[in-house]
């Protein structure tokens, strides 16, 4: 065999025989988000023109959770905090509690005017149902108009501030009826406070009804 043909037969060896395998690269190859700042995340972004549009497709619209009618989102309560609950019973004897206190103001007012007219009266009442002597005479003290404007002047605020609280309770759906009831006790302490004023403004008069025994 000749060098030449020695040649072409070496080379159609060397075109059949595979060539030599490549080496295997080791190293872990890189992840998504591996040198991203911790707690970020790649998210791949979406083609609007790829979502379908539930309202031309006919498919039924699911609402975000959280959102009404969600599922697995908290019920919508029947009636929202603070509304007001119907009480017809309190509603109705509040009202007609304040009618009745505001005929009680008017009572307590005249009384109060006519307190210094009517101090002897009174005195000379109670000590015939006590069977005493009764005071002869009765002399107001100057400070008793006053004492009887201030007297006046509660009432009507005590009537006043029952009706106003009573109705902002009522609006609210809270109880109400004591409201009046509360207001009726307050003016007749403040009618028993202004008749021992008015009594004890002339001293013989008081003198008298300690020595009657009244």
């Amino acid at each position: 065999m000749t060098h030449d043909e020695a040649a072409r037969s070496n080379g159609a060896a060397g075109q059949d025989s595979p060539p030599p395998a490549q080496p295997i690269d080791e190293r872990p190859r890189p992840r998504y988000g591996e040198y991203a700042p911790e707690g970020w995340s790649w998210q791949p972004p979406v083609d609007p023109k790829a979502v379908p549009d539930a309202a031309t497709d006919g498919s039924p619209t699911v609402p975000p959770p959280g959102a009404p009618g969600a599922l697995g989102a908290p019920a919508a309560p029947n009636a929202a905090p603070g509304a007001a609950v119907a009480r017809p019973n309190d509603r109705l004897w509040t009202i007609a509690l304040l009618v009745f206190g505001a005929f009680g103001a008017v009572y307590n007012i005249l009384t109060l005017v006519q307190l210094p007219a009517t101090a002897l009266e009174s005195a000379e009442l109670s000590s015939e149902m006590l069977g005493v002597d009764a005071p002869t005479a009765f002399t107001p003290g100057p400070a008793v108009p006053a004492v009887i404007a201030v007297g006046v002047a509660l009432q009507v605020l005590a009537w006043v501030g029952a009706l106003l609280w009573s109705r902002a309770r009522l609006r609210t759906g809270r109880l109400a009826w004591w409201i009046p009831v509360l207001a009726g006790v307050a003016a007749f302490i403040v009618v028993t406070i202004v008749g021992l004023l008015v009594f004890a403004s002339d001293p013989a008069f008081l003198t008298s009804l300690s020595t009657a025994g009244v």
